[in-house]
């Protein structure tokens, strides 16, 4: 302590004295004033404390390393996410960092490969950060860790910050996002329902990490579901299990897809137990311990089916997930409903050729052009020689002006035309007389894409009509 009181801080330095018969005569040294130093030390430490407790009061784990991979320091909130994550390293201080993710293997040998790399990379100054991204398997099902390393640079040990979070929640946002843009891409490609119904199933299962799904349709007439389609990863007990699904048939109201079926709402099972009034039957004799998900496929408020997935573990559906079933079980059943009213449209349509067939000569359809498209057996022309005409481009049509005219002013204005009458030419030199009705078709978005109709040989009867006139003429 010096005259005003202060503390100072100073260093002694000393060696013994000896005279010449080596007795000890006592000490002579330095003295060095050290106060600056001691100020910088305690000014370092409480600098220290100061980044201890701003370590400790972030929510994120982080650790940070010296040069040789080695903690310096490591927050509370590492320990508590190492503890629930077995894919982050759990270290304290002392400990090689960079040795648990040499020694990593299996599944996570290559992500604690490209960890190991990354940190090296930012420790040796060669690039500024590193950020990786990584999943791994946790009782509560697949976790995302998201990892960032920061160099830092100053007279200090320290030479990488490491920060570690949880993503999970964000990535599987994404994954939902995605999922309903894949199906509305699998609907959009499908010319079919069953191929509709697989490409969508195997979305969801390869989306949610699910091994297998099912859909049933319910068959109004008869009040019952049955099973429709299905898609299953490649395995051997998976198979088994969607082959002894085919064929099973239960009512609304009777286990989980009936219960789905009969509420409207998706039902789940979490762990694989059966709860009350959920019949083992809802999914399958083999099912076991297995977890499943189901939710309703439905048209104008109407439920038309269930999709009904299965997998050993199936995490409980948050808001996120719920609205997109929902929204996937309300595209899809707009897509099947479409269908069924297609196919009803291809077997009237197939029904009305047959007719056409049974009460004319052939049968015919035009493009948006006019051009021949289609022309059935009967067609006088052939189909070589009408496919890609139009009617006033086909060889020894005998007709005149005026009615071309006419013809042609109710094709453009797209109307209905009956008994269209024309003479075409024989190589004998008699003529032949024909009939032609059409109708205008449109497509799904109302816009005209041609004509179709059907011909009428009436040669005889134009001949007896003309038989008929000469004979009243020459009476």
């Amino acid at each position: 302590m010096d005259r005003a009181g202060g503390i100072r801080h100073l260093s002694l330095s000393g060696e013994p004295i000896f005279d010449d018969q080596d007795q000890f005569k006592g000490y002579r040294g330095i003295t060095r004033d050290i106060g600056a130093r001691k100020h910088a030390e305690a000014a370092t430490q409480r600098s220290n404390r100061h980044v201890r407790r701003v370590l400790d009061g972030f929510g994120a784990a982080i650790a940070v390393l010296d040069e040789g991979g080695v903690v310096l320091s490591v927050n509370p909130a590492w320990h508590v996410l190492a503890s629930s994550h077995p894919g982050i390293v759990d270290v304290e201080c002392g400990a090689n960092y960079l040795a648990g993710y040499d020694k990593a293997g299996g599944v996570d040998r290559i992500d604690g490969m490209a960890l190991a790399a990354g940190i090296r990379q930012v420790i040796g100054g060669e690039r500024a950060q590193f950020r990786y991204e990584y999943a791994g398997g946790t009782p509560a099902g697949r976790q995302w860790i998201e990892m960032r390393i920061a160099g830092t640079s100053g007279d200090d040990a320290a030479r990488a910050i490491v920060s570690c979070e949880d993503i999970t929640d964000r990535r599987r946002g994404e994954s939902l996002m995605d999922l309903e843009c894949t199906v509305l891409r699998c609907l959009a490609d499908a010319d079919t329902a069953p191929a509709a119904l697989t490409s969508v199933i195997r979305a969801v299962c390869e989306s949610q990490g699910w091994n297998c799904g099912r859909y049933f349709s319910l068959d109004q007439s008869a009040g019952v579901l049955h099973f429709s389609e299905a898609w299953g990863v490649p395995v051997d007990s998976v198979g088994r299990f969607l082959d002894q699904s085919r064929g099973l048939m239960f009512r609304p109201g009777a286990g989980l897809a009936g219960r789905v079926c009969q509420t409207g709402q998706p039902l789940w099972i979490l762990d694989g137990t059966r709860s009350a009034g959920v019949s083992p039957t809802a999914l399958a004799p083999e099912t076991g311990e297995e977890a499943a998900f189901a939710f309703p496929v439905t048209s104008t408020d109407s439920t038309v089916g269930v999709l009904a997935f299965s997998n050993p573990l199936i995490r409980e559906p948050d808001d996120r997930m719920l609205r997109v079933v929902r929204s996937i079980g309300i595209h899809l059943g707009r897509f099947l409903q479409r269908q069924r009213v297609h196919d009803a449209l291809r077997r009237s349509e197939s029904r009305l050729r047959a007719l056409n067939v049974l009460a004319s000569d052939w049968y015919w359809e035009q493009d948006r052009e006019f051009r021949f498209t289609r022309c059935g057996d009967g067609c006088p022309f052939g189909e070589a020689g009408i496919l890609g005409k139009t009617h006033w481009e086909l060889p020894n049509v005998v007709l005149s002006e005026e009615q071309w005219a006419e013809h042609k002013s109710q094709l453009a204005a797209c109307w209905s035309f009956h008994d269209f009458e024309f003479a075409v030419l024989q190589p004998d030199g008699q003529y032949a007389h024909y009939a032609i009705s059409g109708e205008p078709v449109y497509d799904e978005a109302g816009e005209f894409s041609g004509y179709c109709g059907n011909g009428l040989d009436i040669t005889k009867r134009k001949r007896a009509e003309a038989a008929r006139s000469t004979w009243h003429e020459h009476r």
